[in-house]
């Protein structure tokens, strides 16, 4: 993947090896030049009842790490906000509270990672998931998803 200059695509499934666990989709634009990363997400618990969709706009950053010469990791560090359809020219609307953080730790070639992620559900209770897998969701994955 050619990730040093422009805009590119990219698709990760953020999950923890914990049996019921929940599951984050996340589908990122990535500005290299202006180092930003914009895009949707969806934190699911099909284990759960009622099942647990949260489903979520992402805004953040990403920086290069360098700890050792040859080793370096890309952080992305982002919030994510519920969907509203405000009605045109319907002015300033409300504030919005975020309903997940992210953070996750990447491999220079964007491949894979770790991540913590927290979400809030349906009743504003926040729950932290902590070391989880961060695997690149392919094409024919990606469509198979949503």
């Amino acid at each position: 993947m050619k990730t040093e200059t422009g805009l590119f695509i990219v698709s990760y499934r953020i999950a923890s090896p914990n049996l019921g666990a929940p599951t984050f989709d996340v589908h990122l634009a990535v500005n290299t030049p202006g180092k930003s990363v914009t895009g949707k997400g969806v934190v699911r618990n099909p284990t759960v009842n009622p099942p647990l969709n949260v489903f979520t706009e992402l805004r953040g950053d990403f920086t290069y790490m360098t700890v050792m010469p040859k080793e370096t990791h890309i952080l992305v560090v982002a919030e994510g906000y519920p969907h509203f359809n405000f009605p045109p020219h319907a002015g300033i609307g409300p504030v919005i509270l975020p309903d997940t953080k992210l953070r996750m730790v990447l491999e220079a070639d964007w491949q894979s990672g770790t991540a913590n992620y927290a979400y809030a559900d349906d009743k504003g209770n926040w729950h932290e998931v902590n070391d989880a897998a961060v695997t690149i969701i392919k094409v024919n994955e990606f469509a198979a998803s949503n």
